[in-house]
């Protein structure tokens, strides 16, 4: 009983004050009035989006890539997929370790960009996954990004697609697993750098490590995930200003 409790408590925590902290119940988004460019002037929560120093995302050198120290240490999770009118986004588990620096962060959720953030000489792919860890002592944020480009089947994506919510404020839970391991690429090169989040607030000071080996999905996969969310990117920042 206390176990299940503390599982509740959990998913209230990560459903609303982490939404909170990645500005997701506010009335910002993607389109015209209240979308990206008009993000500073919604709320003064948000200020950081139009005068911040580090924001993100941003165009990345990969010639600059590098296997860093880093490892992850993720293992299955049962599906709990929130559809947040914004994006997918699945709850992670404590468990699922990411360690950089000697440190550890732990997997708080992932989640889908259409198409993808972060770019490298402009280029755009059609999905962008997040994966956010958080530092469980100083509450520092880990978040890797992983592109996604037309190939095979994503065995992973492919579960997940039998199991989306398809209306904004629903959410689907159940015991079927998913690896978030199989949504990495065998190739951990990655760029690394200062940012923020890519959405309100904004808050900088995020360490950003994007895998620069993109990840195949089909086609078909790519379209579904992008006809269920749309366009859900915000535009490039300038790096370091």
């Amino acid at each position: 009983m206390v176990g299940s409790s503390l599982l509740l408590t959990r998913r209230i925590f990560l459903k609303f004050s982490f939404a909170g902290l990645l500005g997701q119940i506010n009335r910002w988004s993607y389109g015209d009035k209240s979308g990206p460019t008009h993000w500073a002037e919604l709320s003064t929560d948000y200020h950081t989006c139009g005068d911040g120093q580090r924001q993100s995302p941003v165009d990345l050198d990969i010639t600059q890539a590098r296997v860093a120290a880093v490892s992850f240490d993720y293992h299955p999770i049962a599906i709990d997929l929130l559809n947040n009118g914004r994006t997918l986004q699945q709850t992670g588990d404590d468990s699922c370790i990411l360690t950089l620096d000697n440190k550890i962060y732990q997997l708080l959720q992932f989640h889908i960009h259409t198409p993808s953030e972060h770019t490298h000489g402009g280029l755009h792919y059609p999905m962008e996954l997040h994966l956010v860890h958080r530092h469980p002592t100083t509450g520092a944020l880990a978040v890797v990004g992983v592109w996604l480009t037309p190939g095979k089947e994503q065995s992973e994506l492919t579960t997940l697609s039998k199991h989306l919510p398809q209306q904004p404020g629903e959410q689907i839970a159940n015991s079927t697993s998913i690896n978030p391991e199989n949504l990495l690429p065998t190739n951990h090169s990655l760029v690394r750098y200062s940012g923020s989040l890519t959405t309100p607030p904004c808050s900088e000071g995020v360490t950003w490590l994007v895998l620069t080996t993109p990840l195949e999905a089909s086609a078909q996969q790519l379209a579904t995930f992008h006809d269920l969310l749309g366009d859900n990117a915000r535009p490039l920042q300038r790096m370091g200003g």
